[in-house]
């Protein structure tokens, strides 16, 4: 059977640096690659209430959610087609506590220095954009 997943993600900021974090080395999909705090929608799931929960449940932070700045999509096998939302967000409070089934490692960095970085094709496709 055929069918479309969808995910929402964060570019969430603060003082000008951008959190990104790692995939763990286990993980199904594009392991040990840098990634930003998201995850797909659960159905009947508003696309803002699932940023919220998959951020939280990722990193324990509370953000303000803003625009969808960037939208990408990918055939991700062939039954798979997986559509991704990119929500720029705002840093509000706490201190990155990780869950480590999702991500192993944190950074906050610039635009510049997420471009060394070994990343997943979603925030590669956004670094992209994000230079233009």
């Amino acid at each position: 059977m055929q069918y479309v997943r969808v995910a929402v993600h964060g570019l969430i900021k603060k003082n000008g640096k951008i959190l990104v974090t790692k995939r763990p080395f286990d993980d199904d999909y594009m392991p040990m690659l840098w990634d930003i705090p998201g995850g797909t929608i659960k159905f009947q799931e508003n696309a803002n209430d699932a940023l919220v929960r998959e951020i939280n449940e990722e990193t324990k932070l509370k953000v303000k959610i803003g625009n969808i700045i960037f939208c990408h999509d990918f055939p991700s096998g062939p039954e798979r087609h997986q559509f991704q939302m990119v929500y720029e967000c705002e840093y509000e409070s706490g201190e990155v506590i990780l869950n480590p089934d999702d991500h192993y490692e944190f950074k906050w960095v610039s635009l510049d220095e997420i471009e060394q970085l070994p990343k997943i094709a979603l925030l590669e496709e956004l670094f992209k954009f994000l230079k233009k």
